[in-house]
């Protein structure tokens, strides 16, 4: 199995958009170990910029090189305050911005994921960001494996060339091809896989959409993924795409729909974020999305690599086909 490690930081064969602008990746890491404070120093230090304190739990590090880096505790619980509910049952109040509400954040700090989002970021620009992952490894940050409490991820939101249906199914397709292979090269940890964030996309649409025959158009394309797939977890999140593509009706029906922003790009949520591993990278995780990208520049490859797709028999009890990894490994360039 092709391996994803000692890669130098590897670029898409499309670096621009149809309209000559550059191309953007944002990225988003979760990891836990390291309270707000010094993630924000960590990236000033780096990219520049200054730090507004929204609350405890949410900062933003503006005026970087790219704009603004959020930075917060990836929780609901605690961004949205609904603690206070269970606190006020005790007898107890928070202040907003107290010293109680300031210690409950740093607590949280060893325990609960935090995640830095990124601005967008031109590609030919973005293996910058592995200066930020060797800092976070130097200070402990601790990644998807350091407890089987962790399922922390690394989402990456690549631009696309060119925002319209053919496209998003494109890519789609091709995502949906090597599905299985970036699975196993990629060493998804069962913990991720238990949680709901990443759940494959059911078998009958992965058929339906793979079939070289399967051309439609935009406002089928968004039927077709709402009827097997109303929800943001996805492998990869394709709402946010189509909601630009075609506004609110491409988000009817999905639960927390508020949620989902429009935008011009593909969420990829499958990686794992092993920050605190010394051989992990950013650039082995991106590889994988590179190669997506890579097949979907190939029709031909991909129309004769769907058809393998619907002749082949699948593991008997579901689940990743590692034969089909094996196979569709051998469709991509050495």
């Amino acid at each position: 199995m092709k391996s994803f490690a000692d890669l130098s930081f590897p670029l898409p064969e499309r670096l621009w958009r149809e309209d000559g602008e550059p191309r953007r990746l944002g990225v988003e890491l979760e990891f836990a170990g390291l309270p707000l404070q010094r993630i924000c120093e960590l990236v000033m230090e780096l990219y520049g910029g200054h730090v507004e304190q929204r609350d405890p739990f949410v900062q933003i590090v503006q005026g970087t090189r790219w704009g603004d880096f959020t930075v917060e505790i990836d929780t609901a619980l605690l961004k949205e305050r609904t603690y206070s509910r269970f606190l006020e049952r005790l007898g107890l109040e928070l202040e907003p911005g107290g010293r109680a509400e300031d210690l409950l954040a740093r607590l949280a700090g060893t325990v609960v994921p935090h995640e830095i989002v990124s601005p967008p970021i031109p590609m030919n620009e973005v293996h910058q960001l592995e200066r930020l992952r060797q800092r976070l490894q130097q200070e402990q940050a601790q990644g998807t494996r350091a407890s089987v409490l962790y399922a922390f991820g690394l989402h990456l939101n690549p631009e696309a060339p060119k925002a319209d249906c053919a496209t998003a199914l494109t890519y789609l397709k091709a995502f949906l091809l090597l599905y299985d292979w970036l699975h196993v090269s990629g060493q998804i940890d069962w913990s991720r896989r238990l949680t709901p964030y990443i759940d494959p996309f059911p078998e009958p649409y992965r058929r339906l959409v793979v079939d070289p025959d399967y051309q439609p158009g935009l406002a089928q394309l968004v039927e077709d993924y709402l009827r097997h797939n109303a929800t943001r977890n996805r492998a990869l999140d394709m709402l946010p795409m189509f909601r630009e593509l075609m506004g609110h009706e491409a988000v009817r029906g999905v639960p927390e729909a508020k949620l989902v922003k429009a935008r011009p790009a593909f969420h990829y949520r499958l990686p794992n974020c092993r920050i605190d591993e010394p051989d992990w990278t950013l650039a082995r995780e991106w590889f994988g999305w590179v190669m997506v990208e890579w097949l979907a520049e190939r029709p031909d490859r991909m129309r004769e690599l769907g058809a393998r797709y619907l002749r082949r028999k699948g593991p008997a009890l579901g689940g990743v086909d590692k034969l089909w990894a094996l196979e569709s490994e051998g469709w991509l360039p050495a």
